[in-house]
């Protein structure tokens, strides 16, 4: 864990070591099966090891480190189970906030959609994986905002932090870049044409695709952990 910048304050430091830490396994500059050392993380940190612990506590109760016996806590890894589970529900609510974006999406909102395709674009060519992560996980927010279905928003955030994990997961695989940009192309032309099914069906597709790859890639398929 470097370069990680010394918090100051004593003001909810909990949770500033907290989303420190989420941020650093989201982004998997700490990785999965990553040792957390209490002495040696408050000491880059800047805090003791109280807030530490505090936000470890909270850091396992949503999955991201696990207490592992005669180890320690360290970074969680990915289960199959856990990367099926997730991405079968995203696909479900991405498909249907796409079917309700393609009726009410206005052109305005079409032109933001592109904004994120073209920077997305760059980021391919510069084979730049975290940012084009970010513009991937941008484009996606604003088609659940544009769905206007403030239920199922609330529904897909509560997978979102495990999601931008996966995602980034995935888009290191080599030629993955290429292959969401023209995903992601597909599903612009279909809201444009205000084609819901094919807007569904084709966000669908798109993260059956994320999950195939990833199963593929698979680190070691018997222990099932990636």
């Amino acid at each position: 864990m470097e370069n990680i910048l010394k918090i100051e304050g004593y003001e909810l430091l909990s949770q500033k070591v907290y989303q420190v830490l989420k941020t650093e396994i989201i982004k998997g500059s700490l990785k999965p099966g990553t040792k957390l050392l209490e002495n040696k993380m408050a000491e880059q940190l800047g805090v003791s090891r109280t807030p530490l612990r505090e936000a470890l506590k909270e850091l396992a109760a949503e999955g991201f480190v696990k207490m592992t016996p005669n180890q320690g806590m360290m970074v969680s890894r990915f289960s199959i189970k856990d990367i099926q589970e997730v991405l079968q529900i995203r696909s479900i609510l991405e498909g249907l906030a796409a079917r309700l974006a393609a009726e009410l999406i206005k052109k305005e909102e079409i032109k933001e959609l592109e904004k994120y395709l073209k920077k997305m674009e760059f980021y391919t060519n510069k084979d730049d994986v975290l940012s084009f992560s970010e513009m991937d996980a941008e484009f996606h927010e604003l088609i659940l905002d544009i769905c206007r279905n403030n239920r199922l928003i609330r529904l897909r955030k509560n997978i979102s932090d495990h999601t931008h994990r996966y995602r980034i997961r995935s888009l290191g695989i080599p030629e993955r870049l290429k292959y969401s940009l023209k995903e992601h192309q597909e599903i612009i032309e279909a809201l444009k044409r205000k084609n819901p099914k094919q807007a569904d069906r084709l966000s669908q597709k798109h993260i059956k695709n994320v999950l195939e790859n990833l199963l593929a890639h698979h680190e070691d398929k018997e222990g099932k952990k990636l």
